[in-house]
């Protein structure tokens, strides 16, 4: 069970912020239309997207990466040792929801980010898992559903994200930056490229002189050219272990005109 101490009748308090639990604990929720907090949460919120979560929603919208990024995203820079992230552009002539919220609900719901399909529950590190909200502002922690985090994450499709984006957790690690300026907001616009405005990168790597500078044979060649999330992938693995600055450099003035 959840980590929730019993009020002073013995019962035991509501769910909410202060509420923590492992994953093998049970804790409860339910999302559904009755609720009277339906669609509350899709609005003034910093939902993050991943690179996966990119693909899947331009994909979705039929729109190239870049122009998703453009349309739908603000990209933040958390500090000059930092690499971009990618937040959900709100919609400041609709009281700050979620560009993609409808009256009933999502309208990308199949596709809809990591952080929404964990929600309500936040991960708080070594095992230890909470939830972001408190039960005024949802009403569905009141719900009598139970599960793990495994079961929330099997039921919500999150569990398939990890798998597919192991590399990603790798390049700050094993990307460094050099400590000038130029050099740095290089590297910040490869890792950007690659991980996020995928279209782009194949462009990069296709392009111009990648194939022959970076090893790709035609056979890799064409299944990247085809198959994105093996480009996605392709893309942490090329930052994290086989990047070179120099080479990136000289590719992207190839290709770019830069």
């Amino acid at each position: 069970m959840s980590h929730e101490p019993p009020d002073a009748g013995g019962r035991r308090a509501e769910q909410g912020r202060h509420t923590e639990f492992t994953g093998g604990d049970m804790f409860k929720f339910r999302c559904h239309e009755g609720l009277e907090c339906f669609n509350r949460c899709c609005r003034d919120i910093n939902i993050f997207l991943s690179p996966y979560d990119v693909l899947r929603l331009s994909r979705k919208l039929g729109l190239p990466t870049g122009d998703f990024l453009t349309r739908f995203t603000i990209r933040m820079q958390p500090g000059k040792g930092g690499f971009p992230v990618v937040i959900i552009k709100m919609r400041e002539d609709a009281d700050l929801q979620c560009p993609f919220l409808t009256p009933r609900g999502c309208s990308v719901y199949n596709e809809r980010p990591w952080s929404c399909r964990m929600a309500p529950v936040e991960i708080r590190g070594g095992d230890r898992y909470g939830f972001a909200f408190d039960t005024g502002h949802c009403r569905g922690l009141l719900e009598d559903r139970e599960w793990t985090v495994a079961q929330w994450m099997e039921n919500q499709g999150s569990d398939k994200y990890q798998q597919l984006e192991i590399g990603f957790r790798d390049i700050p690690e094993k990307l460094r930056f050099t400590g000038f300026p130029d050099l740095d907001a290089h590297i910040r616009e490869m890792f950007f490229m690659a991980c996020y405005d995928l279209d782009m990168f194949r462009r990069y790597i296709l392009g111009g002189g990648f194939q022959q500078a970076f090893g790709v044979d035609d056979d890799t060649a064409a299944r990247l050219r085809r198959d994105d999330v093996a480009l996605l992938q392709y893309g942490f693995t090329w930052l994290a272990g086989d990047f070179n600055l120099r080479r990136s450099l000289e590719i992207r003035n190839e290709v770019f005109g830069r």
